[in-house]
């Protein structure tokens, strides 16, 4: 259980009358502001509207009621009041501007904004002054009452304030301080949305413009250009240039989060002849695993935006989820279940620590690790008011559903540690500890020290019932998987994914012996008669959508599972028959292709993951001991799929793949290439006498389907085996070069054997020279046509990629280190040492020599274009004045030619490569 000390128990900080009119059944109150100049701070009042009663101003650091202003009695709140305070000076008293925005239950009555304008002279005594607008449209509802400074200037003599009044529907009206003249009306909605459609405002949200650089437009520079065009970060603009952001939802329930400029009205300025409102930029809120169940609006979502580290908290009917916009695209941070943990109501707290109310308890939670760093259980003497205070009350129409109510937490001050709620029509405070209220939200964030050991156990809503609907589904899988029925088991497998299918081609092969195939062979069932069908084609999945998808941890968890079952199908572990060698080695028993796609590209396709679902299913005769070794994956692979078509398309796909497995491949494609007969492992037994009749006739029947399986082999690979080859080896290679130098040369040196190494070499040499970049620029030299046969031949430019050479080198570099010191003191094959290490020196030369020139011919080239770009156009002769007198001219480009110099009585010339 996590400690209680963090948490203060509640205490009354004021009593409130109960409201004689509850519409909603809600306390609306709000935190009061001061401003001074151009800021806006978090002043210790909070400001409460009672239905039928009026607005209540409640002091926190001495608990007593300062000023209240009546209502009424059929007056009702539309939404929370919204006080300011400016303080005085010698000259001036001190003010309070009391916003409310109320309906009245009487016939004909409009909705209507209230002003109670109150000053306050220094003998205590005070002047309230009441105004009212009423908006043109006011059946719609008031999202946010908000004020921006309006600072000192020529025709502004002391500083004041502008009201905004924002309404669901996207219409922001500004008005004075006294409400008596408005000073624009614009729409949010036209500016955000190119298409008229339905979009409602769920949350508003005015700051100044400098926090938001070092948070929500961190990585922005372009919209802080346009806010401060000086990009000077110590100017003035930013503290003066108001900020509104803007949370909407379209008709489909997508959200939306758009940044809006308060352009400046004061008089004096230039900008007060723009347009009141400029859109700065919008973002739309990625999609939520939790979430997405809360299609419809509700009334009970709750958003709390953190301008200064860009984080947004959304508390609706299902989760609280936190998105990160201090990227340079949103992402969801954190996710957290209704069902996992009881929360009615959250308050911001520091960076990554909120304070979550319930009926039973409140708690401190991290929502960067998921986990609660306290916990305060409701005290039993809070949740049931005494008989004097029922009597000092006006009566309570339903005691229990109120004592049931969770803390509607209202506002935090960090300086005293305080955080403020109404409960039970009572106003109390929780004093939090000093480990969870600091100062420096930026550098003392929740740590994960602080986190150890107190992890939230994530449940989803339907979790008990998508775990028994998945153990119904396992024997079905099973049986497919027995069959050989690919298409079936890809079918309830996808269901329990999530995923749509397509009918089209396999995922990972789309040759037509596949698509339809089990194991490798053409996959059949039986009719009623006897005869023989073709199997149903397995359809492709659609994976974008649920690889893109945001998963919440309990349906990571259960991918996990999913994954696990679904190896454990796929693999298999063979025992080793003789004591010599490894111990046993991995099978592919069966392969749906879909399945196998989704392992990869969800990284489950790995030998540590495939060794712990061997380990947990029963049917698996894997040991404890025994371990999965480097390669063994590929290796099930190629026995799988002799001609190749897997690998080759594990290798031409996107996903990662552990190195141990693309030196393994090298490996395959390298004994692939070679032509050279390979030794036999097994040993031979000498015999006195004959053997056994069956003995003899098992080994002539594996014979022969060794032979059999060898000529089915020959003939595919004379079929399409080269292009198979280098469509597998070229991207085998790519891989094998993004890994680190030292890494690549230690897996080598550990897998392949001295003559694979050199088979590498010689393949990398030919590749180096065959490429042209060792080759020198001879233009017809008297040895050349002496030298034409040893020569290699001039690659097409289509099949030249200048982006190799460095592939080649530092792969050719890596297995030189690879082989060690033991290359040059023995021979490898047929090559010398000093023969090898000749060629390599004459190559590396030729390398360096072609690079001296094309630098020095680059130097020449660049002067000659400099004084032909000094040239006036008036002094160069045309191109047909050039072809007239017989000199080279240029060539405009055809047919997909390079332009180049003619002559007037010879061809087209170009430099060979």
């Amino acid at each position: 259980m996590a400690s209680e000390k963090e948490i203060g128990a509640p205490f009354t900080l004021a009593s409130l009358p109960t409201a004689i009119s509850a519409r909603d059944g809600r306390t609306h109150a709000a935190s009061v502001c001061s401003i001074s100049g151009t800021k806006k701070r978090k002043r210790t009042e909070i400001a409460v509207g009672l239905d039928g009663e009026g607005v209540s101003i409640y002091s926190l650091q001495n608990p007593q009621l300062v000023t209240s202003y009546a209502l009424p009695p059929q007056t009702s709140f539309a939404s929370a009041p919204f006080s300011v305070y400016h303080k005085g000076s010698s000259k001036r008293s001190s003010r309070r501007y009391t916003y409310a925005f109320v309906a009245q239950n009487t016939p004909g009555a409009r909705p209507h904004l209230v002003c109670f304008a109150e000053e306050v002279r220094k003998d205590g005594t005070a002047d309230t002054v009441k105004t009212t607008y009423t908006p043109s449209d006011a059946a719609q509802k008031v999202v946010s009452i908000d004020v921006i400074p309006v600072p000192v200037g020529a025709a502004q003599k002391e500083a004041s304030h502008e009201v905004l009044v924002v309404l669901e529907a996207g219409d922001v009206i500004c008005l004075s301080a006294e409400l008596e003249v408005v000073r624009w009306v614009a729409s949010v909605a036209n500016l955000a949305l190119s298409s008229k459609e339905s979009f409602q405002i769920e949350y508003v949200a005015t700051s100044a413009a400098r926090p938001l650089t070092h948070g929500l437009l961190k990585n922005r520079e372009d919209i802080v250009a346009v806010l401060n065009p000086s990009l000077d970060d110590k100017s003035d603009l930013l503290d003066l240039t108001q900020v509104m952001s803007v949370i909407g939802r379209h008709a489909d329930g997508r959200r939306m989060l758009a940044l809006f400029q308060i352009q400046p009205r004061a008089p004096d300025l230039s900008s007060s002849r723009l347009p009141p409102l400029k859109h700065l930029s919008a973002w739309e809120l990625p999609a939520s695993e939790l979430d997405s169940a809360s299609s419809s609006t509700s009334e009970h979502d709750h958003f709390i935006l953190h301008v200064s580290n860009g984080a947004l908290h959304h508390l609706s009917d299902s989760a609280l989820v936190t998105y990160d916009f201090s990227g340079t695209i949103p992402k969801v941070s954190s996710e957290l279940s209704r069902s996992s943990l009881a929360i009615g109501s959250v308050l911001r707290v520091s960076q990554d620590l909120l304070l979550t109310s319930s009926p039973t308890s409140c708690r401190i939670v991290n929502v960067k690790y998921n986990s609660v760093h306290a916990e305060r259980p409701v005290e039993q003497s809070m949740q049931s008011p005494t008989k004097d205070d029922k009597k000092r009350k006006h009566t309570v129409l339903d005691s229990g559903k109120s004592a049931s109510k969770a803390p509607a937490l209202i506002a935090f001050y960090a300086d005293l540690g305080l955080a403020v709620g109404s409960w039970n029509d009572e106003l109390v405070g929780f004093q939090l500890g000093e480990s969870t209220r600091r100062k420096r939200v930026k550098s003392q964030g929740g740590r994960l020290i602080d986190s150890l050991g107190k992890g939230i156990v994530l449940k989803a809503e339907n979790e008990q019932d998508d775990m028994a609907k998945w153990r119904e589904r396992v024997p079905k899988l099973d049986r497919y998987a027995r069959k050989g029925d690919v298409a079936k088991f890809e079918e309830v497998f996808a269901a329990e994914l999530g995923v749509k299918l397509e009918a089209g081609e396999s995922a990972l092969d789309g040759e037509d012996n596949t698509n339809g195939s089990v194991n490798g062979e053409n996959a059949t069932k039986a009719t009623v008669d006897g005869q023989e069908e073709a199997a149903d084609v397995p359809r492709k999945w659609i994976l974008t959508k649920i690889l893109s998808k945001t998963l919440s941890a309990a349906k990571r968890a259960r991918h996990q599972q999913y994954a696990a079952y679904a190896l454990s199908k796929i693999f298999q572990w063979v025992d080793s028959p003789s004591s010599h060698g490894p111990s046993g080695c991995l099978k592919i028993e069966f392969f749906p292709p879909n399945v196998f796609e989704w392992l990869m590209h969800s990284g489950n396709l790995t030998k540590e993951s495939i060794r712990r679902a061997l380990l947990n299913d029963p049917a698996s005769n894997l040991g404890i001991t025994t371990e999965v070794r480097d390669g063994d994956i590929v290796r099930a692979v190629v026995n799988f799929d002799p001609e190749l078509h897997i690998l080759s398309a594990i290798l031409n796909h996107g996903h990662f793949l552990p190195v141990g497995e693309v030196v393994q491949s090298v490996k395959i494609l390298m004994q692939s290439l070679d032509d050279q007969p390979k030794a036999e492992t097994a040993p031979k037994l000498l015999t006195n006498g004959t053997e056994p009749t069956e003995a003899m006739d098992m080994d002539i029947a594996s014979e022969l389907e060794a032979a059999s399986h060898e000529i089915d082999r020959a003939l595919a690979k004379l079929d399409d085996g080269p292009s198979v080859l280098s469509g597998t080896l070229r991207p085998a290679l790519m891989r094998l070069h993004t890994f680190p130098a030292s890494a690549i040369s230690s897996t080598l040196r550990s897998m392949l054997s001295r003559h694979d190494l050199e088979s590498l070499i010689k393949l990398l040499h030919h590749e180096l020279k065959n490429g042209g970049w060792t080759s020198p620029y001879d233009f017809g030299d008297a040895d050349a046509d002496a030298d034409a046969e040893d020569a290699p031949s001039d690659p097409s430019s289509d099949d030249i990629d200048d982006s190799a050479v460095a592939i080649i080198a530092s792969l050719l570099s890596c297995t030189l280190d690879a082989i060690g010191p033991a290359l040059w003191l023995t021979p490898v094959g047929d090559t010398s040492t000093e023969s090898l290490i000749q060629t390599l020196r004459s190559d590396a030369e030729e390398a360096l020599t072609g690079f001296w020139e094309a630098r020095y011919i680059r130097g020449i080239l660049s002067e000659l274009l400099r004084y032909s770009a000094q040239v006036p156009k008036s002094q160069k002769p045309s191109a047909k004045v050039l072809e007239k007198s017989g000199k080279p001219f240029a060539v405009k480009e055809q047919g997909g030619r390079w332009p180049c110099c003619r002559w007037d009585r010879g061809p087209i010339w170009g430099l060979r490569r």
